[in-house]
């Protein structure tokens, strides 16, 4: 599909490619002023087929396209789809559900678990390192001694390296133990 907002997509999903192919040059140039003879240049189709679906993407309550009617210019609507808040909201959205799947996967094995714990506790590292950094720079009173941040980032880093280094360690642990295991150690027994 067209880089275009989903709402956009699932209003005119019977639309034809020629059609998602404007509203993707108008949304992702959102500043640019097209004429109607820039636009039926750009999708290689006739200004009059252009025109008629520009009055569908500018009909309805909130148009997703302004058509200027002196000089004949359109651009993307962004009073009512601003493509810089639909962009972040769609990037956040989309790092979050790639996030859950990756860690959905990796959580399922042994060498993934343990993956995915260095990974935090190497988070953990960053955040803590940071603190101590950030409260060495500035005048003010931290809570803790000092030296505990230090100590928490390098425990947290030095912890993630282990944990990180037993991934690879249980998964050739995995492919030399199972195949020597007798077969009939996982059958029920009644």
């Amino acid at each position: 599909m067209a880089n275009v907002p989903n709402q956009f997509q699932a209003e005119f999903e019977e639309k034809g490619d020629t059609f998602f192919d404007i509203a993707e040059l108008l949304y992702t140039n959102h500043g640019h002023q097209y004429t109607l003879d820039e636009l039926a240049d750009a999708v290689d189709v006739s200004a009059t087929r252009v025109s008629q679906l520009l009055d569908e993407m500018a009909a309805g309550e909130e148009a997703w396209i302004s058509k200027s009617t002196e000089q004949m210019t359109i651009v993307w609507n962004t009073e009512a789809h601003n493509p810089a808040s639909t962009e972040t909201t769609h990037a956040v959205r989309g790092f979050y559900r790639d996030l859950w799947s990756v860690l959905k996967a990796h959580s399922s094995t042994a060498p993934g678990t343990y993956a995915i714990i260095g990974f935090l506790l190497f988070a953990a590292a960053i955040v803590l390192g940071s603190i101590y950094i950030g409260f060495t720079l500035s005048s003010q009173d931290p809570g803790l001694p000092l030296i505990t941040y230090l100590l928490l980032a390098t425990g947290s880093f030095i912890t993630g390296v282990i944990t990180t280094v037993l991934a690879p360690v249980q998964a050739l642990a995995n492919s030399l133990i199972w195949p020597r295991l007798p077969s009939d150690i996982f059958e029920n027994s009644d």
